[in-house]
């Protein structure tokens, strides 16, 4: 099954019975990354590169917001809801209400 991700900016633009159709996973502010930066560089990882259940990496997830630097991030959300399908007009039709970067990504049970 399919997980469908999207940003803030698509959910706050859903109507109120689609939004209940999806979770909130995380909220990414700025001083987080910072924050398990430092963790990781106490304990001696200096090699340490970010990733959560959603992004493979700091790279994407900047992507996703498009936003170019980690800075401005500011309690950015992503929120999630499993499908039986997920289709190029699904997509689009949320593509349709986005005003910022596509803010969407599909995890199938497939991919790494």
């Amino acid at each position: 099954m399919p997980v469908v991700i999207i940003g803030w900016n698509i959910y706050d633009k859903l109507p109120k019975e689609k939004q209940k159709k999806f979770v909130l996973v995380q909220r990414y502010r700025t001083d987080y990354f910072y924050e398990c930066y430092e963790y990781e560089n106490a304990k001696g990882n200096t090699n340490y590169e970010w990733s959560d259940r959603c992004f493979k990496n700091q790279e994407e997830l900047l992507e996703f917001f498009g936003y170019e630097m980690i800075e401005d991030l500011n309690s950015d959300a992503v929120y999630a809801r499993r499908v039986e399908t997920f289709t190029d007009y699904d997509e689009k039709q949320l593509l349709e209400i986005s005003d910022a970067s596509n803010q969407i990504k599909v995890i199938r049970a497939n991919q790494d």
